[in-house]
This record gives structure tokens, sequence and C-alpha cells, in this order.
């Protein structure tokens, strides 16, 4: 009963694009440069190798800076300011808040050629004050009257030395210049004369002393280990800046270079399923026949799940797709041409359309004449089955171009060409139309109003993710029904990783055991396909492995030991 209403449903024909078309859901496509969290997993992923080379240079940078770098050591010495007051507690008092005012001073002297020149003398060194300046660094303890002299240098001994000769200058410095600021004080006092001591007649005889003390209380010891370089914190800040650079250039190349390189790459920008990844094959020709000449081959084995994958599509049109591509050169007609022949391999009655008027190739990929075809029936000049080949097998047929029009467009809108696709849909199981890219021309978008499903062929290597996202926009726009991805050309490794997912994908049939619309053209009429497709079902939902043997890869229903 249910075949047959499927066949009923098949056989009433194509109806009028509408937006309330059954299978003419909404496909979501991200937006524009925005890089949401799945994007940054997915870069990383694509670019971690650049990554962690990025880091490694950091880290191999970071240690080479450090091991061609000279070391320097540093060396501190203390010194302790006190002021020379009486016993008084006022006198106390007023003597600290002026040390503490004098300190602060005197930091500032220890870098001071009055302070430093003695120093560079007395060392013979061969440098400027300033340069000797850069040398040293000061600090005052909190609430001390302490100065800590720190210098480096690349000999540890020589650091220490000057450290312990600056506060040593420093200390004769502050002598002198506080000695001679009391003398004048003491010489203006003498000429203004005290009445109080000149009636006692006795006058001021004392020698002025300095009101400030600078003792050295802590002497720099020669450091046994540098200061820098440091190679824990140089490794570490190399290895934080290539990981830093290796992120943000994988980025960059991400927002740069928008070409697709993997399955995940696609699923990051449409929501429509991916029913098939094709690996690049070495035999792989200008549209070779791969899953015909060379069927044990991966690239074949890819083709027959991707014949699977349609089976379970929940089509409720007819079996016919548009084959198509975002731009030319990414081996859509080669994709038409090896699913229908393994379509054909299952028993099932397979027709493609050469559709593609303008860069006809589908012919030339079996070796058959390509002089009549579709343009010769729709302008009236010859009947299908005029025109219409098979190739090796009763099974496969193919209806070629025909002669170039100059009007590509308007003949595949046509009335004529509708009428055809009706009778094509009910004379064959499944119709392939191969067509046009759909962003030069408007000829996919024209003819997939009509047919069941779109196949969208992308290239591993060359489609950039905006065409994917205006390919999607504009088939959208005439409510075609996106049935699937497909994802060409892809590495090896990422074929192989996409085809492992693809084991449990399909492991459990629907609900009410009715696997989609689209497995009726797996169970055609004729007992011989509909045990193939079971077989194929069964293996897909459950692959098997030889006694003995590793599971390397898939291995498919027509795949021979």
């Amino acid at each position: 009963m249910h075949r047959r209403s499927n066949r009923t449903q098949r056989r009433r024909g194509i109806g009028a694009p509408s937006a309330d078309r059954p299978g003419a859901h909404h496909i979501n496509v991200s937006g524009g440069n925005n890089v949401g969290t799945r994007d940054y997993a997915r870069i990383f992923r694509r670019s971690w190798l650049l990554i962690v080379l990025a880091t490694v240079l950091g880290a191999l940078g970071a240690w080479a800076v450090t091991a061609t770098t000279a070391p320097t050591y540093s060396a501190t010495s203390a010194a302790f300011v006190a002021s020379e007051t009486g016993g008084s507690l006022n006198e106390l008092t007023q003597g600290n808040a002026f040390t503490e005012r004098r300190v602060n001073t005197y930091a500032n002297l220890l870098t001071e050629p009055i302070v430093t020149e003695p120093v560079i003398d007395a060392f013979d060194l061969d440098m400027s004050t300033g340069a000797f300046a850069g040398k040293i660094s000061v600090s005052i303890p909190v609430q001390t009257t302490m100065l800590e002299v720190t210098v480096t240098d690349s000999s540890p001994s020589v650091a220490a030395s000057i450290a312990n000769a600056l506060i040593t200058s420093l200390a004769e410095v502050v002598a002198e210049i506080e000695t001679t600021a009391v003398t004048g004080a003491q010489v203006t006092l003498d000429a203004n004369g005290n009445p109080v001591l000149d009636a006692a007649g006795n006058p001021v005889t004392s020698e002025p002393t300095p009101p400030v003390k600078i003792t050295q209380v802590r002497f720099a010891d020669a450091p046994t280990t540098p200061v820098s370089p440091n190679l824990m914190l140089n490794l570490a800040i190399g290895f934080a800046a290539g990981l830093a650079l290796g992120v943000l250039a994988a980025i960059l190349r991400d927002l740069i270079d928008t070409r697709i390189r993997s399955v995940e790459d696609v699923e990051a920008v449409t929501s429509a399923p991916i029913v098939g990844a094709i690996p690049q094959s070495p035999k792989s020709r200008g549209g070779a026949l791969i899953a015909e000449d060379d069927p044990g081959s991966p690239t074949a084995e890819s083709f027959r799940i991707l014949r699977t994958n349609l089976q379970f599509l929940d089509i409720d049109g007819p079996a016919t797709f548009v084959i198509t591509s975002p731009s030319s050169g990414e081996g859509k007609s080669t994709v038409s041409t090896n699913l229908a022949t393994s379509i054909a391999a299952n028993g099932v009655r397979v027709l493609i359309v050469e559709a593609d008027l303008r860069r006809p190739g589908v012919h030339r990929n079996f070796g058959l004449e390509g002089g009549a075809g579709l343009t010769d029936i729709l302008i009236g000049r010859a009947e299908l089955a005029d025109v219409v080949q098979s190739w090796r097998s009763p099974n496969l047929s193919i209806l070629a171009a025909g002669r170039i029009p100059p009007n590509p467009s308007e003949l595949l809108g046509s009335q004529q060409m509708r009428e055809l696709m009706v009778q094509l849909q009910e004379r064959y199981d499944v119709v392939l139309y191969d067509t046009p890219p759909v962003l030069p021309v408007p000829d996919a978008a024209i003819l997939s109003r009509n047919v069941g499903g779109v196949l969208l062929v992308t290239a591993n290597d060359r489609t950039r993710r905006d065409e994917i996202r205006s390919a999607i926009s504009s088939l959208q726009r005439v409510n075609a029904r996106i049935a699937g991805i497909v994802v060409n050309r892809l590495s090896g490794r990422g074929s192989t990783s996409y085809l492992a997912e693809a084991y449990h994908s399909y492991e459990a049939p629907a609900e009410d055991g009715d696997t989609g619309k689209f497995d009726e053209f797996l169970r055609a009429p004729g007992g011989a396909a509909t045990e193939a497709a079971d077989e194929v079902g069964d293996r897909t939902a459950q692959p098997t492995r030889k006694r003995g043997s590793s599971r390397r890869g898939y291995r498919g229903s027509d795949t021979q030991p």
C-alpha cells in the first residue's frame, strides 16, 4: 500500500512552485564574517598545526634570546640617615621630620653626577654618567629613613663594589653640602651679632657640624645568581606570545581565505544535510567514471554511500534531482555521472539529463555523441526515443545536451521543458539533471523549481563559504528544495572521518518502518533491485569486516571482496 501511494504521488506530475510545496523548507546559512564559539572550534581544528608551530617557535625564540643574552647580576647596599639633634623631645621630633624630608633628596642625589662621577673615576669605567645612572636603582623602605641602592652589572663583584662605593660617595657629598650650609648660617649669625652673648662676653667659637649623618648599615656581597635573563619567565612569555600570534594568524587566515577544506567547514555555513563526501582520486581526470572503472577505490565507495544516503532522504516529491554547484570547476558533472552509474548498478532505471546547455560535458564523460539531444526535443526537431542513449546497461540512459542554443535559460524555462520533465519522471525511476553552476547563470534555479530536490556540489580547496551562502539563497528564492550538499575532492583524512561518522547516521529506521519516499527508487519492481537495496541498508546500518582483518575503512554493499 505504501509503495503504491508513493508511485501514485510520483505520477501526478510536478506542480507549480509554491511556498507550501512539500520539502521546500528553509535552510539556515551563517552570516558574513561573524565568528562564534563553534567557528572558533572549527578554526582551531583547521589550523591547529599553525597554532602549535607558532607556539613552539615562540618558545624556541625565547630560549634562543635567553641563551645569547649576557647574564647580569644585582647587588644591594643600604644606608641609614640620621639627624644630629639634642636630646629633648621637641628636638627629636623636629629632627625626624627634617631627616624624612632629606632622605628623598638624597635618593635623587645617588644618580646625579656629583655622586656618580667619583665612582666612575674610581673604577675607571668607560661610560657616561647617564649610562651609569641606568645601572642604579634606589628605594626607600616604607616608614624608614633608610636608602637601598641596587646596582646591576655583568660582573657580580663589580656590582657589589659599585653599590658600596655609591653609599660612601653619597655620605661624603652630603657631609660636604650640609656642612657648607651650616657654616654659611653661622657666618650670618656672627655678622648680625647676638646681644645676649655680647653682653656676657662669650662669642660662638665651636666648629660647625652637619645636621645629618649617613651610615652604611648593609654592605653588598657579590651575588651568585644572575637576575637576568630569567629562562622560565622568558619561556612563559615566548610561549604566550607564540600562542597568541598563532591564534591570531589562524583567525586571519580563516577570514581572508574562506575556501572550504572539510565537511565541518560546510556545516559551519549551512544547516543543509551533508549527503556525500567524495575524496580526491588520483584517477579523477576530468570526469572519469571512477565508480565504474575503479569500483574498489575509496572514491567509488563514497559514491555508493551517496546513493545510499539519498535513499534515506524524506522527499515527498518525485525522485528527480538537479545536480549543480555554486561556481564552475567544482566537479558537479563528475558527481552526476558517477552517481548515475552507482544507482544503475542496483538495477534501477536512471536517466542523466545533460541540462548544461552552455558547457556540456556529461556525454564526453561517457564517451558518447552529443550532436543531438535535449535542445532538439525542446524545439520539436526530435523525439525522446530518438536521442536518448544507453550506456553499458539498459538501466542507465543519457540524454545529451545537443546543439548549444543561443538562449539556454529560455529553453529550460519553457513549457516544453516542463512537459518533458513530467514525461521523464514517469518513464524513469530516477532522473538526474546536470545543470550549470547556480551563481553565474539562472539555469539551475529555473529547473530546481520542478524537481524533487537539489544536490549542491562543493569542492574542497576551491568553493568559498560566501559562494555556498549565495547559492543557497538563490535556490531558496525560487522555493527550491535543497536535498543536501555533496562535498567533493576532500583529502583522504577528511573524507575518512566523515564516512566513519556516517556509519551511525542511519542505524535506526524511521519509527513507522518508512525510510522516506525516495526509498522507492532503490526498491523498484523486479526483486533484484529490492534485495540489493535491502542489502545496502543492512550494510550501511551495520558495517562488516572480514575475520582477522582490521577495520580501516567502510566497505559498502557493492564492493567485491
